[in-house]
């Protein structure tokens, strides 16, 4: 049974949707890793423990870590929505063939 385009259609966009996201994430990270600090502001900090530029590197590289994942999730959905629908609906189907056996087995048995 082929996938039709209205069954696909959600996945495709939540698949987009995680992809701009990613890509959003990804760009904070870009821009939280390249920020520039007054060297005063720095000093003072590290006076009271603080390392700024050490904490936003952190945060930078979790919030990449976040972004490829939802972008690469997103892309499967994306391109893959009509494979997925079609693997849903086997599973479905041995699902249901399942429930009908056990019904069947419990009733006969």
């Amino acid at each position: 049974m082929k996938a039709n385009s209205t069954s696909t259609l959600w996945l495709e966009l939540l698949g987009g949707l995680l992809v701009v996201l990613g890509s959003l994430l990804a760009w904070l990270a870009l821009t939280l890793a390249n920020q520039t600090l007054d060297p005063t502001l720095e000093k003072n900090l590290l006076r009271i423990r603080l390392d700024l530029p050490g904490f936003l590197d952190g945060v930078a590289r979790h919030l990449s870590v976040a972004g490829a994942w939802m972008a690469g999730v997103g892309a499967l959905l994306f391109f893959g929505a009509s494979y997925l629908v079609q693997v849903l609906r086997v599973v479905l189907g041995l699902a249901a063939l399942f429930a009908l056996g056990v019904w069947a087995w419990l009733a006969l048995g």
